[in-house]
């Protein structure tokens, strides 16, 4: 049997089991994408033929994962 902690602060989800534990940093995860998406947009306003196919796959990327449930945006309205 796992034990399983919530740092919502930091954004980590800690799964602990017999062996040890697993850590995934979902705040690592979203800065990550934040700066692939700012560079695409980049490489879209500035970037010379190559660059701007790689920041259209980079956003066709995001679509399919969205479409796929592989990635779901939350949306916070205060």
């Amino acid at each position: 049997m796992g034990y399983f902690y919530e740092e919502w602060k930091n954004k980590k989800i800690t799964v602990e089991d017999n062996e040890g534990q697993f850590i995934m940093d979902f705040g690592e995860a979203e800065d990550s994408m934040i700066d692939n998406l700012n560079t695409a947009l980049i490489w879209l306003e500035e970037g010379a033929s190559d660059e701007k196919e790689s920041a259209k796959k980079t956003i066709e990327y995001y679509i399919d994962c969205l479409k796929k449930g592989k990635l779901k945006v939350k949306w916070t309205i205060s």
